[in-house]
């Protein structure tokens, strides 16, 4: 096969005109074959050439996904697989990455528990399976976490709490079992969100209780009698984690 032009290209590329196509090379893999020295090259040399340019390919695309922000080794995979680069390729692109710092678990991990500290409300255990998620161990997380002043957990969990108890409409148990089981579903441990609820004197809201008794006597007295509108309400009033309600009180501005 003969090589008839070069060109410069962009970046770290060269067009190559030869007698069949032409190709685009990097300057890599041009020097070391030193073929802006010849003129002509076999069919089988020209082989070996794509393919080992291939394989930069393969490393120059994981390293501009890198470029825009930090990525693990799972994520480069799938970038890489959906550019139909073949496993060989995209093993040849996360060795030279990692072997050259781009892939430092240490560093990503801290990276991402700060950002998650930082940005979200979010605890221990929500970041522990996201990053597990990534493809680290569990290990290489928790050494990590490790690091971490269990006191910010503790005063995301204050923040949280306080800011919901302030627009709180619902029964004080009710109110306690919902915060428990959404603050458990952003990572934070039980321990530390029932401690905290167990600091606070958490008080039904009676204008809340007046207004669903209001509306419950109105769309139960025209269907029932008293006896049975009151023990529907008082259902209610108990299914909503209100206990020990006397309503009488209620129903007499109700009536």
């Amino acid at each position: 096969m003969k090589i008839l032009k070069y060109k410069k290209g962009k970046k770290n590329e060269y067009k190559i005109l030869t007698d069949e196509k032409e190709y685009t090379l990097y300057d890599d893999i041009i020097i070391k074959h030193e073929l802006l020295l010849k003129k002509e090259i076999t069919k089988k040399e020209w082989e070996n050439i794509l393919k080992e340019n291939n394989l930069l390919k393969a490393y120059y695309e994981g390293l501009k996904a890198i470029s825009t922000r930090l990525r693990t080794e799972k994520e480069l995979n799938t970038i890489l697989k959906k550019k139909d680069y073949t496993s060989q390729e995209i093993d040849y692109a996360l060795k030279r990455l990692e072997k050259e710092g781009y892939l430092n678990h240490q560093i990503y991990i801290e990276s991402f528990i700060h950002d998650a500290l930082t940005l979200n409300i979010v605890g221990e255990n929500k970041i522990l399976k996201d990053l597990e998620k990534l493809g680290f161990t569990e290990e290489e997380i928790k050494k990590e976490l490790k690091k971490i002043d269990q006191n910010i957990y503790l005063e995301k969990i204050k923040k949280y709490i306080d800011k919901k108890l302030k627009v709180n409409k619902k029964s004080a148990n009710e109110f306690k079992q919902k915060i428990t089981m959404d603050l458990i579903n952003k990572g934070f441990h039980k321990e530390d969100i029932t401690n905290y609820i167990n600091t606070l004197t958490i008080k039904d809201n009676a204008q809340e209780i007046e207004k669903i008794i209001n509306k419950l006597y109105h769309k139960y007295i025209n269907k029932y009698d008293l006896y049975t509108t009151k023990m529907k309400i008082k259902g209610y009033l108990y299914s909503k984690g209100y206990t020990n309600i006397d309503i009488d009180e209620y129903l007499k501005r109700a009536s």
